[in-house]
């Protein structure tokens, strides 16, 4: 077995652990696919992908998101081919993982499962000593086949974010995301807008910017909804909704196609998920956050 780890990844392999993600959502149902970028992690220059190979074939994926400092937990997914499992392979690729963390001063870290894999190994959470979130993250999907909507108000328009409208969006992204500060949150919206696999828009309600939404367009199957938020004001008015609506149909109106729409909400948002499912969003799976116990 090969062991590697990097701090990118290349257009093959991304591809490769791609195919790997594919196999393993159809033997475990399960559904939650990797962030496959570092371009938001705190340091980055720190090695973010490792990979296992048999007989160069690659069967087993691990990946660090850790877009906060040493104070904050880092995200831990991980993978590995059906077939390769129960050869301590997750169990290398988490040594390897975890040296890097120590050694950029990372104390905390959570690792993604979803309840059908949990559900089919009963034993795993106990075997491992961990303990999962009481509340599951939902990951919902809306097919492209259902984004008939309803009429949305012609006072508010969507467009894409441009530089100039970052110094007016980090005090609303401040105020949404309260445990980011403004350099943090500067950086995020600067990053995200460089990228050309994201579409990043802003929405405008009487000459004013009130809220903002980023879509991963990378894959050609789905866009990624993320990055979602409205200027507290503006809460609770239909603006959100509004921003949803009007960022899946720029798409088509763009002469682009449409193409199911992903995006994730924690458990307990109960106003942000009934939001999404008012919309037509289904919950297609249930993402679990694992520690280990206390």
């Amino acid at each position: 077995m090969e062991y590697a780890k990097s701090k990118n990844l290349t257009d093959r392999q991304r591809l490769e652990v791609k195919q790997l993600v594919e196999e393993v959502h159809e033997f475990d149902d399960s559904k939650k696919a990797p962030y496959l970028s570092n371009q938001f992690n705190f340091y980055p220059q720190m090695p973010t992908f490792f990979s296992a190979r048999s007989a160069g074939k690659l069967v087993g994926f691990a990946m660090l998101y850790a877009d906060g400092d040493i104070t904050e937990s880092v995200d831990v997914f991980m993978i590995v081919a059906p077939q390769n499992r129960r050869q301590k392979i997750g169990t290398k690729l988490w040594q390897n993982a975890y040296r890097v963390l120590r050694e950029f001063g990372y104390q905390k870290w959570e690792f993604i499962s979803e309840k059908s894999f949990l559900d089919r190994n009963p034993d795993f959470l106990s075997n491992l000593s961990l303990e999962a979130d009481a509340d599951p993250e939902y990951q919902m999907r809306l097919s492209k086949n259902e984004q008939e909507f309803m009429v949305t108000r012609a006072d508010l328009e969507v467009r894409p974010l441009e530089s100039k409208d970052l110094p007016t969006l980090v005090p609303i992204y401040t105020e949404s995301f309260p445990e980011s500060s403004a350099n943090e949150a500067a950086t995020y919206l600067t990053k995200g807008l460089a990228d050309a696999a994201n579409k990043n828009f802003v929405l405008v309600y009487d000459k004013k910017i009130v809220g903002c939404c980023s879509v991963d367009v990378s894959t050609e199957v789905e866009y990624y909804l993320y990055g979602v938020f409205v200027a507290k004001k503006y809460r609770n008015k239909g603006f959100a909704r509004n921003l949803i609506v009007k960022v899946i149909n720029w798409f088509p109106a763009n002469n682009l196609q449409r193409r199911d729409c992903v995006l994730a909400v924690d458990g307990s948002n109960l106003i942000a998920l009934h939001l999404y499912k008012s919309i037509g969003f289904k919950a297609e799976t249930e993402v679990y956050y694992l520690y280990g116990k206390q």
